[in-house]
């Protein structure tokens, strides 16, 4: 997306932030303070040297953070997703025909939901991230807008607990229907579903009738 459509996003959705300028913003905030510091120590060093005394101990700055935005990258209220998605989609300067994936991140204060979006006819992309609540984890699902989303969203379901508010066939994707708990959030504690501890069973007396011993095949009674 150009410099200009990233503007036009931003005043048609002016809750939204644009997550790659505020990243760049913090990076030559950060460059800045590191000025300021090389200054002080060569400041200090050269005291120190008039004086004959050690130099201070050389400075070491703090690693940036591991991620960086790839992409235009937009943090949007879910209130407004479906319009931002429908507006990226339809505006023809933007063409995002094409839904990439959805995902999402489990972060120790909230959840994460991504779209990837592409347009094959402009050969540029864009993110969209939403951000929910933990104890309310439910957004809109964008299946209106791509059919596609279907079976992403169900994934996130799956393995997240993230409700998506109408979705034609909101059910798990990869685990079975009794599974406890989603095996991608950060609290999840792994629990045997009851049919596998009842074909544990099952097998355990399936050896047992032959004769063979049970001892190493593992401990589920």
């Amino acid at each position: 997306m150009t410099p200009e459509q990233v503007a036009q996003f931003l005043e048609r959705f002016p809750h939204g932030r644009d997550l790659v300028a505020e990243q760049q913003a913090a990076d030559a905030q950060a460059d800045a303070a590191w000025a300021v510091k090389e200054q002080e120590w060569k400041a200090a060093a050269e005291a120190a040297k008039a004086e004959g005394k050690p130099a201070p101990r050389p400075l070491r700055r703090e690693d940036a953070p591991a991620y960086r935005y790839r992409l235009p990258t937009f943090l949007v209220a879910r209130e407004d997703l479906v319009d931002a998605c429908r507006w990226l989609r339809d505006n023809p300067e933007v063409d995002m025909a094409v839904l990439e994936f959805v995902s999402a991140v489990d972060w120790p204060d909230r959840l994460e939901v991504v779209y990837a979006l592409s347009s094959h006819a402009r050969h540029h992309g864009v993110v969209l991230k939403v951000a929910v609540p933990k104890d309310d984890a439910r957004v809109p699902s964008v299946t209106g807008v791509w059919t596609g989303a279907d079976w992403h969203e169900r994934e996130a379901y799956d393995l997240f607990g993230i409700t998506f508010d109408g979705h034609p066939d909101l059910r798990r994707i990869l685990m079975s229907e009794d599974w406890k708990g989603h095996p991608l959030r950060k609290d999840y504690v792994y629990e045997d579903p009851q049919w596998l501890v009842d074909l544990a069973i099952q097998r355990k007396h399936e050896i047992a009738a032959t004769g063979e011993r049970w001892e190493g095949r593992g401990s589920r009674t």
